[in-house]
């Protein structure tokens, strides 16, 4: 078990001797999900105030976004800041950070930070606004693509940067005007994608090119706090201790 040493001025006269938590500890545990806000504006995603001579200890914590959960490799979050605060000021040393510290479902690193007694403890996104650039790429198919009215599986020599919903420029070598073409992607399915060519293209290797985002944009967001809280012996009102 993880040792946890009481605080001297938040003490319990009973403690565990094992982890060193007061026995009428109890734990919090709060969490929502919420669209992610627009520029300038927050959302509170997990929220607990201690009651009035109470104190105790966050423990852990958690973040989720709609772009890791598609890709864990989404790590930054552009479009959204995080921060923990404390009676609405930053709590020290999770003040203001633009990527995932603990993601959702997995276990998260423990932490030990000291709750004062009557305190509000939130997790909050905020929304920054930040346009994220463009970063162009290019690769080649070296297979022939017959046109036509339902969509293709075609097999490009990357598929770096290609995801479902983007637009792409298909060029045959050498150029042909006439079977030059934007198609959109319906799948990606490694290492294929599926789109509907309408041209059929047969100057190999058929040239393909587009823009990806150097990070995906955050559209759902979630949080969560996990502690323990326990009754100050320090008062000497032993009427609240276990309630």
């Amino acid at each position: 078990m993880r040792t946890v040493q009481a605080i001297a001025e938040c003490a319990s006269s009973e403690l565990c001797a094992k982890c060193g938590i007061p026995f009428d500890a109890r734990y919090f545990d709060t969490s929502s999900f919420a669209d992610a806000p627009d520029a300038g504006a927050e959302v509170v995603l997990a929220r607990f105030e201690l009651p009035a001579e109470y104190c105790g200890v966050l423990e852990y914590f958690s973040q989720f976004t709609d772009a890791w959960a598609d890709d864990p490799q989404q790590i930054e979050t552009p479009n959204v800041e995080w921060s923990i605060l404390a009676n609405r000021r930053p709590f020290d040393p999770y003040l203001r950070w633009q990527h995932i510290v603990n993601p959702w479902g997995y276990g998260s690193f423990p932490i030990a930070l000291r709750l004062e007694e009557n305190m509000t403890l939130e997790l909050v996104a905020q929304g920054t606004g930040s346009i994220l650039p463009d970063i162009p790429f290019s690769t080649t198919i070296a297979s022939a693509i017959i046109g036509g009215t339902t969509p293709q599986l075609v097999t490009p020599a990357s598929l770096s940067g290609i995801k479902p919903g983007m637009e792409l420029l298909v060029v045959d070598t050498p150029p042909n005007a006439a079977t030059q073409e934007t198609v959109t992607v319906i799948s990606v399915l490694p290492p294929s994608f599926a789109a509907m060519f309408q041209n059929a293209h047969r100057g190999l290797p058929v040239l393909v090119s587009g823009a990806s985002k150097a990070a995906t944009k955050v559209t759902r967001v979630g949080g969560r706090l996990v502690g323990r809280y326990w009754y100050n012996a320090a008062f000497g009102d032993v009427v609240h201790r276990g309630r």
